[in-house]
C-alpha cells in the first residue's frame, strides 16, 4: 500500500513524470493521488521544479577539459614493497639497463637447475648398504638383553 512517505520518495528517485516510474507501483500511486490532495500538490511542486530546472541554460565549458587533461599528476609515493618490486623488476631508467643483461644471463642457469631437479635423465641411484644402518640400530634397541636371557 502506497502512502505519503513511500510516494514521496518515489518522487525523489525516479522524477516527477509517471512514465518513469517502476510499472508495479503506478496503479498504487495513481490511487494515492486520486484520494489525497497533499499528494497532488506535492507531485506538482515536483513538476515544476524538474520544469525549471530543465530551462535553466548549461554553461559552455570549452576549457575545462583542457585544463583538466593538462593539470599535472601529484607525485607518487611508492610504498617500501614497491619500491622493492620497482627495483627488482624495473621498468625504466638506469636500473632497468643493469637487470636486463643479468637476467638474461640467469634465466638458463635457473632453468637448467629446474629441468634437472626435476627428471631423471635415467642415472639410477643405487641405495648403499649405509643407508640401512640407522634402522638396523633401531631394530637393535627394541630387543631385551636383560642378564636372565644370556
Amino acid at each position: 500500500m502506497m502512502n505519503f512517505d513511500k510516494f514521496e520518495k518515489l518522487l525523489n528517485v525516479h522524477g516527477a513524470d509517471s512514465r518513469s516510474w517502476p510499472s508495479e507501483l503506478r496503479r498504487s500511486c495513481t490511487e494515492l493521488l486520486d484520494s489525497s490532495r497533499q499528494v497532488r500538490a506535492l507531485l506538482a511542486s515536483h513538476q515544476l521544479l524538474e520544469k525549471r530546472l530543465n530551462q535553466l541554460p548549461v554553461p559552455e565549458l570549452a576549457s575545462l577539459e583542457a585544463t583538466v587533461m593538462h593539470q599535472p599528476l601529484p607525485a607518487r609515493s611508492l610504498s617500501p614493497m614497491d619500491r622493492l618490486l620497482d627495483w627488482l623488476a624495473p621498468t625504466e631508467g638506469f636500473t632497468l639497463r643493469l637487470w636486463r643483461p643479468t637476467i638474461a644471463a640467469c634465466l638458463p642457469l635457473v632453468f637448467g637447475i629446474v629441468l634437472g631437479n626435476y627428471y631423471s635423465f635415467g642415472v639410477m641411484v643405487e641405495p648403499s648398504e649405509l643407508e640401512f644402518w640407522e634402522d638396523e640400530l633401531a631394530m637393535l634397541s627394541l630387543d631385551d638383553y636383560s642378564e636372565n636371557n644370556f
